[in-house]
């Protein structure tokens, strides 16, 4: 086996405070500690700049760039996907740039529970 380490550095976790260093040796989890007190990483570094780490293959399939859209511009009724796709095109004409941006910062300030 390939012996590969990875470090992600201050992430944010679900349901914890501050930033976390997350450390995978040979494709394992090994370490979960709080970055203020971490050990020094070895091999590959990845830095996920205060971003949130999701789980793996918990939701494997999730749109983040839609967060805070819900009732814009109006309401699914129905509550069947094909009024949903209906009102996402509605959404997605209204969509800019800079709307897509301020929602992802406004993401970053959300605290998991």
């Amino acid at each position: 086996m390939q012996n590969n380490n990875i470090t992600i550095r201050q992430a944010r976790l679900q349901g914890h405070e501050g930033l976390w260093q997350i450390t995978i040796e040979n494709g394992r989890f090994s370490r979960i500690e709080p970055q203020e007190a971490a050990s020094l990483p070895q091999g590959e570094v990845l830095d996920a700049e205060g971003g949130l780490s999701i789980p793996p293959f918990v939701e494997p399939h999730i749109h983040l760039d839609t967060t805070q859209t819900a009732g814009e511009p109006s309401w699914n009724q129905s509550g069947t996907l094909f009024e949903g796709i209906e009102r996402w095109a509605e959404r997605k004409a209204m969509l800019t740039h800079e709307d897509v941006k301020s929602r992802a910062r406004a993401m970053q300030t959300l605290k998991w529970q």
